[in-house]
């Protein structure tokens, strides 16, 4: 995917003696959509945009050490080995070395004149990365002005890590004019680097407009153009995350002293030798307790931080490491919030910094991104929808920019379970996005192009990208179900939700045994299965066609207990 970009000049920060401007480029491709206003506290914005600075290019995945320059001095002792073997008179042997003698004496002779060549070049990458990887497009955020705040998204360089900075507009002691949408910013090294250097004795201006910092050169209009190669993975990587944050999470709140003692153990301690998790355990009543493997050293949390759960579990997160980017953050934060997927599923953790929030959701672990395999659409509820529906729940929250799903059932009249399913099918083709940190669904158009009733059509299809009914295993689900290959065997209603027990027919034509704890909303909260693909992967790149299934039996039934008015749309979800 080729995505044009046109810059009316550059970000960047100026400084004076006592006033600084925070000048933000837009995309001139994408809607109209600028912000200018005065902050009144600087300083939490400087430090919540230099830490997504951080994510973005941070990159912990394991990269192997070259070894070429070591095989090809390896090559050369074999190659001068097998000489030796072939100098039958001493003679021959000592007319080799001295020859080799010689060379190597040319060799330093060479490397020692060629020296200035190679620090001239080490410099010139080294420009050409400070001052021209703003190229790369995981540098140029993406930014929403909304009515209550301003808010910028982006990935890290490894994809593992997707990072959103929300400033509410408390943060601002004047607003002079905004216009809501979405757009992307420059944001280059350059502009990090100017960040840091924003003072509290300063009046900052915060200004978000297609011009940015414009330079004019021969009076014309300046412009700087970038064409990038957008990698599907960006997109579904946003898909992905989204579909995380509507599941049904475990929550925690715990105090900022214990996220710092969690980054100081993991920045004085490295582990050498698997396994390397973060295991959370959950006891009812009781302090949280973090223990860190292999070593099992634990960390009882502060009194604050009790499990409120009604069952003690231990929940395993990987990628520990990818926490040490919110080390910035610590003295500012006031509360996090860490919400938990299950074994081995992303964790997300919401930084309150006042009139800042920060949000990081970290993939299952850094080498399965969130682009890598991952299907966690899968685990929310699909209902079938018309296009028409689609539109109608689109254009409503366009309308209003954000809310919650209450409210759009009520301005809609499509209820509140079809409501739920359209905004999470939204949330999936990138037309929207649901906001954890005050738990409300916002619009954001991921695409430059606008959603009409041709999209719409695109997105409820069957084949459509990036919906779950085209995965293999939402397509084995559907034929199971709709071979009357799955049967509920048990179903027990408790105050979360409901636990299913069933039989489904397996790929060699046996019977395999999935059990299901689903939610009132029909999203999967935890799941097993007897199956081949159950036991390789569990729930880390999204539920089996046989959990798939029983939950398709499930709403069948549900439907079924209402009156039979939804029947139809059982059989289209997931």
């Amino acid at each position: 995917m080729i995505v044009d970009f046109k810059y009316k000049g550059q970000s960047a920060v100026v400084q004076g003696l006592t006033s600084a401007k925070m000048a933000f480029a837009t995309n001139a491709l994408r809607e109209a959509a600028y912000f200018k206003g005065t902050l009144g506290r600087p300083l939490l914005l400087r430090e919540a945009l230099s830490a997504l600075y951080t994510v973005v290019t941070s990159d912990f995945k394991f990269r192997p050490r070259d070894r070429f320059a070591f095989e090809a001095w390896l090559a050369e002792q074999n190659r001068l080995f097998l000489e030796k073997l072939g100098a039958r008179t001493e003679k021959a042997r000592v007319r080799i070395e001295e020859l080799e003698a010689r060379r190597s004496e040319l060799d330093a002779r060479k490397q020692k004149r060629l020296e200035p060549f190679y620090q001239a070049r080490k410099h010139y990458f080294e420009y050409v990365f400070h001052h021209e990887y703003e190229l790369n497009y995981i540098l140029d955020p993406v930014i929403t002005v909304h009515p209550d705040e301003v808010f910028f998204e982006a990935f890290s360089q490894d994809e593992s890590s997707y990072a959103r900075v929300g400033a509410r507009y408390d943060l601002f002691e004047r607003i002079e004019a905004f216009e809501c949408g979405t757009t992307n910013i420059d944001f280059s090294a350059r502009l990090a680097r100017e960040l840091d250097r924003i003072r509290t004795y300063r009046k900052t201006e915060f200004d978000i407009a297609p011009a940015g910092l414009a330079v004019t050169v021969g009076g014309g209009e300046a412009h700087k153009e970038k064409k990038v190669a957008l990698p599907e993975t960006w997109v579904e990587g946003f898909l992905q995350v989204q579909s995380t944050m509507t599941m049904g999470l475990t929550h925690l709140r715990i105090a900022p002293i214990d996220l710092f003692n969690v980054c100081r153990y993991l920045r004085l301690h490295k582990a050498k030798k698997s396994p390397r998790a973060l295991r959370f355990e959950l006891v009812p009543g009781k302090r949280i307790r973090v223990v860190f493997e292999p070593w099992e050293h634990a960390i009882e949390l502060s009194a604050t931080a009790v499990y409120s759960g009604d069952k003690p579990q231990s929940i395993r997160t990987w990628g520990r490491d990818r926490l040490r980017v919110l080390s910035r953050l610590l003295p500012v934060v006031q509360h996090v919030d860490v919400y938990l997927a299950g074994f081995g599923l992303p964790s997300i953790y919401v930084l309150d910094l006042g009139e800042v929030s920060f949000t990081l959701a970290l993939s299952g672990w850094t080498e399965n991104d969130w682009s890598g395999g991952a299907k966690f659409d899968l685990l929310t509820r699909r209902v079938s929808a018309s296009p028409e529906e689609l539109m109608l729940v689109y254009e409503s929250l366009r309308h209003v920019r954000h809310a919650d799903e209450a409210q759009i059932a009520l301005s809609t009249k499509l209820g509140i379970e079809k409501t739920r399913s359209v905004l999470s099918h939204l949330c999936q083709v990138g037309r929207a996005m649901y906001d954890l940190s005050v738990r409300r669904y916002r619009h954001r158009d991921l695409f430059a192009d606008p959603f009409t009733l041709k999209e719409a059509v695109k997105a409820v299809a069957p084949a459509a990208p990036h919906a779950s009914q085209s995965t293999p295993e939402a397509k084995a689900a559907q034929a199971i179900f709709a071979g009357d290959d799955v049967r509920i065997i048990m179903r027990r209603p408790f105050s979360g939700g409901f636990k299913l027990s069933g039989s489904a027919r397996g790929e060699s034509g046996g019977r395999v045994r999935p059990l299901l704890t689903v939610d009132h909303e029909g999203r999967i909260v935890e799941g097993t299965c007897t199956c081949a693909h159950w036991k390789s992967h569990g729930l880390t790149t999204g539920p089996c066609e046989h959990l798939l299934a029983l939950r398709l039996a499930h709403m069948a039934r549900l439907t079924d207990e209402d009156g039979g008015n939804n029947g139809n749309e059982a059989k289209g979800g997931n």
